[in-house]
């Protein structure tokens, strides 16, 4: 009778604390580049450019800051801003045609992403 309690309450606790730790709000912000793509057709009859949008995505972690702490925020914006050049260079290798260029990708992804940090941080101050 014991082991048939066991073999039913481990598994409902677990579920119950797993529940409760994936409930928990992320402490990230998603950095995403997002160019333009222009899809060029060779023959001279077939229709113009088809243009489709392309994102790539990462997260960022704040898990670890205090963004209470200037410096801490410091380290978010550069972690931030390293992961809008990865995201746009990868892009813009993926994509050499697209538009903006990469540089430009990277910096509206920063934007972007640094409008919600501040956001958090002015919620933690």
């Amino acid at each position: 009778m014991r082991r048939k309690l066991l073999a039913v309450a481990v598994p409902v606790a677990a579920c119950m604390f797993w529940g409760n730790v994936l409930a928990q709000p992320l402490e990230e912000i998603v950095v995403e580049g997002s160019p333009i793509v222009k899809e060029r057709k060779s023959d001279p009859g077939s229709p113009p450019p088809l243009y489709y949008n392309v994102v790539m995505s990462s997260r960022v972690s704040y898990a670890d800051l205090d963004l209470a702490k200037p410096a801490d925020v410091a380290t978010l914006e550069r972690r931030i801003k390293e992961a809008a050049n990865y995201v746009c260079d990868k892009l813009g290798k993926a994509y050499p045609d697209s538009e903006p260029d990469t540089k430009e990708c990277a910096k509206r992804a920063a934007d972007k992403s640094l409008a919600e940090a501040n956001k958090v941080a002015a919620a933690r101050k």
